[in-house]
């Protein structure tokens, strides 16, 4: 009998508790949620359970998250914009706001910290805004959305793969550890991201290529048209590959004489002042896009070139050879040797030749009178 009593007090308080904290969501939070809800450090949560009068522990997952992002720190003037809202709200420090709120910053020396974790923070400085991902409590992961001006992001270097992301129009940053920073915005047609991996790593994914890991120090831009039709990836700072897409290719197996496709790729080692072009055509009929990869060297030339229509082996260019600025100059070199050797057995055919003594002198040819 006192356990029965004892578990439906349990269950009175917890459903007490969480009706306090849905009230809140759009008010300030108390420490409660956000000590049950986030271990913050990573660390696996100690949780006791009582059964039969005896408490047993067990491990819980590490939780790095809040349920909500938290105005950590603000120096300045910054405004919230809830989901569904039309209006902005001025942010208001130390409150929890629901996901799928966008947060920006006025004034160039306003700074402005979100804290989605006691770990995990994203900051903006100046002129300066981001979005975080709607989506339901019981999902793990997190994802900010770029939009414009300078982002940091610092997170754990122990933070496991696929828990949280950078979502930009043309690409996506997975798995980043550590600190990174994003500058953001928008062009006449289209937009530019600069992204800059400060400690530990990250990767980059987009449509037809994917930059597999970046280290301290590195840095890349990206460059997006509105339609999503060019993409142009140029080195900045250090070295790193970019797995380029080169279509599908029909491998046949020369022992069994039977055939499959498999996607190829080209690893791109992209450094600074090297680029990445990436042209791409919607057909009239069909889905399969046709693209057209480029890369170029730090002094400009064209060093890979492959076009292709998505899925369809049929229609796949490979490898193309360069038509690049060195074999053309090599071309215009062996060109004019070889008109200099046709000149010089020319000039000593001509003096080799008898003259004419009947012929009028002022008609002979000298060297300078010859035309080539």
């Amino acid at each position: 009998m006192k356990n029965t009593v004892r578990f439906v007090a349990a269950v009175a308080v917890v459903c007490g508790m969480s009706l306090w904290a849905q009230d809140d969501i759009d008010g300030e939070t108390t420490d409660v949620e956000t000590a049950e809800e986030s271990s913050g450090d990573g660390e696996e949560a100690d949780v006791g359970i009582e059964i039969g009068g005896q408490i047993h522990h067990s491990k819980s997952e590490p939780k790095f998250f809040y349920t909500l992002p938290k105005a950590e720190k603000l120096e300045g003037s910054a405004d919230v914009l809830k989901p569904g809202a039309r209006d902005w709200e001025a942010a208001v420090e130390g409150r929890f706001y629901p996901l799928g709120s966008v947060f920006r910053t006025i004034g160039a020396s306003t700074r402005f910290t979100v804290a989605l974790g006691r770990d995990c923070t994203v900051s903006i400085v100046g002129e300066a805004s981001f979005g975080t991902r709607g989506q339901g409590l019981g999902i793990k992961s997190r994802a900010i959305l770029l939009k414009g001006g300078v982002v940091t992001v610092d997170l754990p270097r122990n933070l496991p793969e696929g828990l949280f992301f950078v979502d930009a129009p043309g690409f996506t940053v997975v798995n980043p550890a550590g600190k990174s920073t994003y500058r953001y915005a928008k062009t006449g047609d289209g937009d530019k991201a600069t992204i800059r991996c400060v400690t530990g790593s990250l990767s980059i994914e987009g449509l037809h290529f994917k930059i597999l890991s970046m280290r301290a120090a590195n840095e890349v831009s990206i460059q997006t048209s509105q339609d999503a039709l060019f993409t142009g990836i140029y080195g900045t700072r250090g070295d790193y590959i970019c797995k380029l897409d080169q279509g599908t290719v029909k491998i046949r197996d020369v022992e069994t004489g039977e055939s499959h496709t498999e996607q190829k790729f080209l690893e791109w080692k992209v450094s600074p002042q090297t680029a990445v072009r990436i042209q791409r055509a919607v057909p009239e009929i069909g889905e399969n896009m046709a693209v057209t990869i480029m890369t170029f060297d730090a002094a400009g030339n064209l060093k890979n070139r492959c076009a292709f229509a998505e899925n369809r082996f049929e229609v796949n260019s490979g490898e193309l050879a360069p038509n690049d600025k060195n074999s053309q100059s090599e071309l215009e070199k062996k060109a004019a040797e070889a008109t200099a050797e046709t000149t010089a057995v020319e000039t000593e055919a001509t003096d080799a030749a008898p003259e004419d003594d009947g012929g009028d002198s002022s008609g002979g040819s000298s060297d300078d009178d010859l035309e080539f």
